[in-house]
């Protein structure tokens, strides 16, 4: 008993299809990767050195180490903060995390 011959065309698409090749997956990852960490990542840098650009004598911060303060004096790579009464404390300006919006307080109605 002599199995029948398998016949191969030449001429056909691979198993997997287009999607199924590594290249294609590889592709696909990359993308992925990059849309959800990478391009992120870039966003929040390039706002925290807009942050960091804008702060001026008089705002308030919050650092990396969570000291809340107000900015006395913005030097060039330091930042001054007064965070007592005559109590200050310089600071790296990349250190500071965010800027504090203060809103009024809202009044009682009697």
């Amino acid at each position: 008993m002599n199995p029948a011959p398998l016949l191969v065309s030449l001429d056909a698409p691979p198993a997997g299809g287009l999607l199924g090749s590594p290249l294609t997956m590889m592709v696909v990852f990359v993308a992925i990767f990059y849309f959800f960490l990478i391009r992120p990542q870039q966003k929040e840098q390039k706002e925290q050195a807009a942050l960091v650009a804008s702060l001026q004598k008089g705002d308030r911060v919050v650092t990396a180490a969570g000291i809340h303060g107000r900015i006395h004096e913005a030097r060039a790579d330091t930042l001054v903060l007064e965070i007592a009464s005559n109590t200050f404390l310089t600071v790296d300006r990349e250190s500071v995390r965010k800027k504090v919006i203060e809103t009024p307080a809202p009044t009682e109605k009697a």
